[in-house]
């Protein structure tokens, strides 16, 4: 990996993790004015608001600066390259089963180690995102945790228990990937090297299962795009309508009420 490409990534690491952070610290503090300020005529007035908004201002400046520079550096990059896994595609069909010398068993045990990390690295991020997912569907269906009358309330409790759960799942993805990029790399130069010092003819051609492709086919068709589409629309219109019958409308527009007179200052 080149310097600038260890940048970028370690950059947009920085950007995710500090873009989260100053979202978290947002909310906090608007949940903060909110409930310092029950009992008054105005919550959100603009003197409080911008009180508590100045100790956020130099990390906000920050974000949109470093959001600025991460949208003009890609300016400076001299070439587009090839994500290591698209290479290592390539360099598997190619990839000799023996070869002579101990650079070629070195290599090969480099590749093999890296290609189990990377497994390794995904198979614990879809472990965390599955509990993650079985966690908060666990808490949002329970109704006991949503028949207090006290809406906010209820809102914020569920942020409380479920925003953990979105977070840990969202931290196991953006690692496994970070992972599966570096040891891909490792990977590619390790298959460099089997093939260089590799006996080219106990290359096998590795065919994927039918089904694989079969499946490959099917996910290419448009059709199959516009049914996925179709079906999420589906999910979307269901779960309004059930908002709607359960009341659930009703207590968003009563909060949007209250935000216009409360903080916009309309009625």
């Amino acid at each position: 990996m080149e310097k600038s490409e260890k940048f970028r990534l370690i950059y947009s690491i920085f950007l995710g993790v500090f873009t989260v952070a100053v979202g978290i610290a947002v909310i906090c503090v608007t949940a903060d004015i909110y409930y310092s300020g029950k009992g008054t005529e105005v919550i959100y007035s603009r003197a409080i608001v911008g009180e508590r908004l100045t100790a956020l201002a130099i990390p906000l400046i920050f974000l949109i600066a470093a959001v600025i520079f991460g949208a003009i550096f890609p300016l400076y990059k001299v070439k587009a390259s090839r994500p290591p896994e698209k290479i290592l595609e390539k360099l598997t069909s190619r990839l000799p089963q023996s070869g002579d010398g101990e650079e070629f068993s070195v290599a090969q045990a480099a590749y093999k180690k890296a290609n189990t990390v990377r497994l390794v690295a995904w198979l614990v991020a879809l472990a965390v995102v599955l509990a993650s997912l079985i966690a908060v569907l666990c808490y949002i269906v329970n109704t006991a945790h949503f028949q207090s009358e006290d809406i906010t309330a209820d809102i914020f409790a569920m942020v409380a228990n479920v925003l953990p759960w979105l977070a840990a799942a969202f931290a196991a993805s953006v690692a496994a990937a970070v992972v599966s990029h570096v040891f891909a790399n490792r990977q590619v130069a390790a298959a460099k090297t089997m093939i260089k010092n590799g006996d080219k003819a106990t290359v096998i051609q590795k065919t994927e299962p039918a089904f694989i492709t079969k499946l490959k086919n099917i996910i290419a068709k448009p059709a199959f795009l516009w049914a996925v589409r179709g079906a999420v629309g589906v999910i979307a219109v269901v779960f309004i309508i059930v908002g709607i019958v359960n009341g659930g409308a009703h207590d968003v527009l009563v909060k949007a009420v209250n935000i216009c007179q409360e903080c916009i200052g309309l009625g």
